[in-house]
């Protein structure tokens, strides 16, 4: 169980039309005011700003967050939505004059996929929690699941013995009521069946007595997520947010081999193994890994369990008795996907270490999201340029006429935030700062709308295969 803070961002895409949607003000003292909370469930959508009276009060929203109820002044307010996609902002909602009551408190859920994207207003529970309960109301916004049965019951109930305590289908909205604040265990089944296709486990919800909790369904979003359960749940409170993964849900782990001298360090290919407390002790995890092999491939994880791991690297001999590398220990959260870089020197300088970055997969239908890391040691500090495919030669980029770098000064090991792009083409040049000269070249790189790739710096091994310095892409 994960409770996350409240984070006052929405999100929306194009593709709404001329929605009449209520949305967000200002209160003043001495004004009526109304209560606004806004939710993202649509798993495709790009993050969007919001402005009320022209003033932007909600910014950056994304996938299963919540703005928290904010102060609205009550009355006619004139709001428009920006999408926020790549190469600048547009307004997608543009409402001249929207009524909000006095004293009333609203929830808007962005929902469906992008294409379809459209607001469903929800209403809170009706009941008054006393300072033992919480007051629960839930939410179908899974585009993933059909009508569905729903059980909230004391962890490890019976399936068999107890009846669904209701069913609903996409956009249903149920009012549970008032439930003592005390653990459950949620469980989600086709409907009629008593299979379940999405398993909370044990629930404490004493931290939000005497609340209001609005839980919506939403749709899993990444491979190892979809492996556990096609569903998440969020539970929204006033002032924070909690995320329910199916309590199978696992770890997703590629490994990328980029040390140019441990191939030589071991005397040929290396093996990697994994132990963990979640796992029956040492785990041989990839067997013959050589110079830039990526494992279990380019665009795919491999499912373990979540939990602290120690990566020992160690010569093809199926033993770690001869390893040349033990890992600092590792903390990986269930539901993210990390991918880790063996990089640097078994031998030398930089030392040889694991670099390790948690993936966002979720696909954006607007916009391909791009994160570079360094692991080529050899060029040191670089300048990434990324530019429109023929824009800028190499003479070009490396004179300067083609602007400022989008990465300065990037060092080795360094890993950037993601950068979004527009889908299309585009050249990649690696300047190392030292020579001034182009050491990666690469031209005509494609990218396709709702792609997230991870763009990594490799140099040549310690016997020169590959020859020169290049890219290894990994993608969702």
């Amino acid at each position: 169980m994960k409770i996350l803070g409240v984070n006052k961002r929405f999100v929306l895409a194009t593709g709404f039309g001329a929605l009449s949607l209520i949305l967000v003000g200002c209160g003043s003292d001495g004004v009526a005011v109304s209560d606004l909370r806004v939710i993202h469930a649509s798993k495709d959508a790009p993050p969007v700003n919001v402005r009320v009276d022209n003033k932007n009060v909600i910014t950056e929203l994304d996938y299963t967050e919540s703005s928290g109820y904010l102060k609205v002044n009550s009355g006619f307010k004139a709001v428009a939505v920006e999408a926020i996609i790549p190469g600048g902002n547009l307004d997608v909602i543009t409402v001249p004059s929207i009524q909000l009551e006095p004293n009333k408190r609203y929830n808007i859920l962005a929902i469906n996929e992008t294409a379809t994207i459209k607001p469903l207003v929800v209403a809170e529970s009706a009941a008054t929690p006393s300072a033992t309960e919480v007051a629960i109301a839930v939410v179908h916004a899974a585009t993933a699941a059909g009508s569905v049965d729903v059980y909230v019951t004391a962890p490890g109930a019976d399936l068999n013995a107890v009846s669904a305590n209701f069913n609903f289908s996409y956009e249903g909205v149920v009012d549970a009521g008032a439930l003592p604040a005390a653990t459950y265990q949620i469980r989600v089944t086709g409907a009629g069946s008593k299979t379940a296709v999405y398993d909370s486990g044990p629930i404490n919800l004493s931290g939000f007595a005497g609340q209001k909790l609005l839980i919506a369904a939403l749709s899993s979003t990444n491979a190892t997520e979809i492996e556990a359960s096609p569903v998440k749940l969020i539970a929204v409170a006033d002032t924070a947010r909690l995320v329910l993964l199916d309590e199978a849900t696992k770890i997703g782990a590629r490994v990328v081999h980029l040390s140019p001298d441990a191939g030589a360090a071991a005397a040929g290919p290396v093996e990697v193994f994994a132990t963990s407390t979640a796992l029956p002790g040492t785990v041989e995890l990839i067997d013959a890994f050589s110079y830039t092999e990526q494992f279990p491939g380019t665009n795919a994880y491999a499912n373990v369990p979540k939990g602290d791991y120690v990566f020992d690297v160690a010569p093809n001999t199926n033993t770690i008795g001869d390893k040349v590398l033990t890992s600092p220990s590792l903390a990986l959260t269930a539901g993210i996907e990390y991918t880790v870089i063996a990089a640097g020197n078994v031998g030398g300088s930089p030392a040889f270490s694991l670099l390790a970055t948690g993936d966002n997969n979720r696909a954006i239908a607007t916009q391909v999201s791009i994160k570079v890391a360094h692991a080529a040691a050899l060029a040191g500090s670089v300048d990434v340029f990324v530019t429109a495919a023929g824009a800028f030669t190499t003479a070009q980029v490396e004179s300067g006429a083609a602007g400022a770098p989008l990465l300065d000064g990037f060092t080795f090991s360094s890993i950037s935030d993601y950068v979004t792009v527009a889908p299309g083409s585009y050249d990649i040049r690696v300047v190392p700062e030292s020579s001034g000269t182009t050491a990666i070249n690469v031209t005509g790189f494609a990218v396709t709308a709702g792609q997230v790739a991870t763009v990594i710096a490799r140099q040549p091994d310690n016997d020169g295969t590959p020859a020169d310095f290049g890219l290894v892409v990994l993608t969702n």
